[in-house]
């Protein structure tokens, strides 16, 4: 029975051109790359920073992992992210024939040799995913974060490749809510399909348990809905206490690979994740500093995606800018869902969802 869960993004577009201190009156940010995120622009984050930027609310990133030494997240990141919270390879970067705590052996010496790493990510989708919900913002290097005053917590559950267990996407939901974190972003999932597949076999009871673990402890819990263009949220954004995220691109429509809920049984609203054909119709974030910049990007350590998984922490930095008002769990979900603009036919829709999440009607009206 497949267990795997896989990071939620699209391909890099190939076609087209092209803790935060006090903020200006107007809430303008010296990022460099701020006039390419769009996203921003759209849920108007700046103008939902004069009334909260996130101060003191945890995102924890349960992903890939991040780029612990990027200039643009080190100053949102735990000095304890350099030793813990690899759910995927807990003893670290090992060569020789013990191998490493993944069962991988990187060597055939006879001595077992590791070098801990914490939750560095070697894949590059974690670390896009942290740039969005929370970057570091108005130091002059790279983008905006969603939740510029917000932390980070890195969690990695999905090895180089993007894919990861049940049962490792469990262990660092657990570990996050040990840790206190008031969201907790998860831009991966499950097949459409193969989901339900494993739902019924019960191959997803410890996420499904940990999300409930979590949700009790206080936290919002934001999953990527799926990239199958199916009208269901993909396993496990199904759970019914999770925040279910399509992806909208730069029109505001729906993007066409996003899944949505034409069921109406999730709390399923929209987020930009990128129209998935163009440069500067996705979206522009930090991304491994080992990498090779692409057509798309300017520089190392930056790139451009597209993908449901874009657009979840855009939603969870705006829970966490609510988190930082003070909102319970239960207070955040129902204002994110009252408060998105409504894009399809009047009130909730099986296309729409609650519509597109809105960062300054939130932060200003909950």
């Amino acid at each position: 029975m497949p267990r795997l869960l896989v990071a939620l993004a699209a391909i890099a577009a190939v076609l087209g051109a092209t803790v935060a201190g006090a903020i200006p009156a107007d809430g303008a940010t010296n990022d460099p790359y701020f006039g390419r995120q769009w996203g921003l622009e759209r849920i108007q984050a700046e103008q939902a920073w004069q009334t909260s930027t996130g101060g003191g609310a945890l995102i924890a990133i349960v992903d890939s992992g991040v780029d612990l030494g990027h200039p643009d997240l080190d100053g949102k990141i735990p000095a304890s992210a350099g030793t813990e919270g690899d759910f995927i390879e807990p003893d670290g970067n090992c060569t020789g024939g013990g191998g490493n705590g993944n069962g991988k052996g990187k060597g055939s010496g006879k001595t077992k040799t590791c070098t801990q790493d914490g939750a560095q990510d070697e894949n590059g989708h974690g670390t896009h995913v942290a740039g969005i919900a929370a970057a570091e913002t108005g130091n002059g290097v790279g983008v905006a974060g969603t939740a510029r005053g917000a932390t980070l917590l890195p969690v990695r559950v999905l090895d180089e490749s993007g894919s990861g267990s049940a049962e490792q996407v469990a262990a660092g939901i657990r570990y996050a809510t040990q840790k206190g974190a008031d969201v907790i972003n998860l831009s991966l999932g499950f097949l459409s399909g193969v989901g339900t597949v494993v739902k019924v076999l019960g191959d997803l009871d410890p996420v499904y348990a940990a999300i409930d673990e979590a949700w009790a402890a206080g936290a919002v819990v934001v999953i990527a809905a799926g990239n199958d263009t199916f009208p269901m949220c993909a396993e496990p954004s199904a759970h019914p206490q999770v925040v279910c995220v399509g992806a909208t691109d730069e029109n505001d429509l729906p993007a066409f690979y996003t899944n949505s809920d034409a069921t109406l049984s999730s709390t399923f609203l929209y987020g930009p994740g990128g129209g998935g054909l163009t440069c500067s119709g996705d979206i522009f974030s930090t991304y491994l500093r080992s990498a090779s910049h692409s057509v798309c990007s300017p520089e190392r350590g930056y790139e451009v995606l597209a993908g449901t998984s874009m657009a979840t922490p855009f939603v969870s930095g705006v829970a966490a800018l609510l988190a930082a008002q003070g909102l319970s769990n239960a207070a955040i979900v129902s204002c994110l869902a009252s408060t998105a603009d409504d894009l399809g036919v009047p009130g909730r829709d099986p296309v729409y969802g609650y519509g597109r999440v809105n960062a300054h009607r939130a932060v200003t009206s909950c």
